[in-house]
């Protein structure tokens, strides 16, 4: 049965990611001494908090089942995530190879491998599903299959880490690696968070609560990053990684709020649901949309930030959601967006 708070909650932090993606370069361009650049930083700050809500929806949807087939999870969702990170890595670099961007094919395997900026979310998610059935055996009391943990030992002690152990360190099997890098098992924790707050009943007073503090948390780090900005003369996030403090209390605050509208009646819930299904797809290919958006000129210009950065921002949403829609209603391209 679908939740329909966690659909909007999927909506939300889609839209906060495309728009961290569409006020990056206003960030940096915007002289740092002008209100214009803290709106952007307080704009900038805001979107990363929605991060953190995806794998806090993940770590409630599977963690909560009664029982978890470590294999199926590992075929399902680790390699399919994995298919989706090859494919559109292989996507956006040949288009990148259609413009010149590439001196040899070395260079084009390469990005291949390290795949666009925002494929990054695709193996860290993958990472945390790898690990999932591990978590669920620990909370639900069950045994856990000890050939799987012997597969986790395997494939990530042994094989990935001797893609480093050559005489003469490879750049290529470094960048492979770096795509397994337990750096990112941390958002573990916020699907295990996720999980742990969805089981609490959420008071009345969160409705309010919950939105108090993610404004308070974002006015303070917003300040902070426009301080930080000032002390070092440029545009800074301090204040910007997924695990700071502020990123926390607004993430949790952000989820809380969701949570407290569980078991409340929407009258376009069907509509909300087939958004939801888009969102993946709209994360995947808003980038290449972004990118034609420049090609046909426009881009943001330093007289004109806040409203080429609102305008770019919208024809984001207005294109990829409709066109996310039609492409998964096309046989063999659905799964490529899903």
């Amino acid at each position: 049965m679908r939740r329909t708070e966690l659909d909007l909650c999927r909506i939300t932090a889609c839209l906060g990611v495309i728009l961290s993606h569409a006020t990056a370069d206003g960030f940096h361009m915007e002289p740092i001494w002008t209100w214009r650049f803290w709106i952007l930083c307080l704009v900038s700050t805001v979107v990363r908090a929605t991060i953190p809500q995806f794998f806090m929806i993940s770590g409630t949807l599977l963690l909560e089942r009664a029982t978890m087939d470590p294999w199926k999870t590992l075929k399902k969702r680790t390699g399919h995530l994995w298919g989706l990170f090859l494919f559109w890595s292989l996507a956006y670099a040949l288009l990148r190879a259609a413009t010149g961007a590439f001196d040899s094919f070395y260079d084009f395997i390469s990005a291949v491998v390290v795949g666009q900026y925002h494929l990054w979310f695709l193996p860290a998610m993958a990472l945390v599903y790898l690990f999932m059935p591990v978590v669920h055996a620990a909370i639900h009391g069950n045994r856990m299959d000890p050939r799987y943990l012997l597969f986790l030992f395997l494939f990530l002690g042994i094989f990935i880490a001797n893609f480093n152990l050559t005489p003469d360190t490879s750049l290529l099997l470094y960048r492979i690696t770096l795509n397994f890098s337990l750096d990112y098992l941390p958002h573990l924790g916020y699907a295990v968070w996720g999980w742990w707050l969805a089981r609490r009943q959420m008071p009345r007073q969160t409705l309010w609560l919950a939105p108090l503090i993610f404004t308070a948390t974002l006015i303070a780090a917003t300040q902070a990053n426009f301080w930080y900005s000032s002390y070092k003369a440029e545009a800074d996030g301090w204040l910007f990684n997924f695990f700071s403090l502020p990123n926390f209390l607004m993430g949790t605050s952000a989820w809380c709020f969701f949570l407290a509208l569980r078991g409340r009646s929407f009258p376009h819930a069907k509509t909300v649901t087939a958004i939801a299904d888009c969102t993946l797809g709209v994360y995947l290919l808003h980038p290449m949309v972004l990118n034609v958006l420049k090609r046909l000129g426009l881009v943001v210009r330093p007289e004109h930030v806040l409203g080429d950065t609102a305008l770019r921002y919208v024809l984001l949403v207005a294109l990829t959601f409709p066109a996310v829609w039609v492409l998964r209603r096309i046989p063999g391209i659905r799964k490529l967006l899903a």
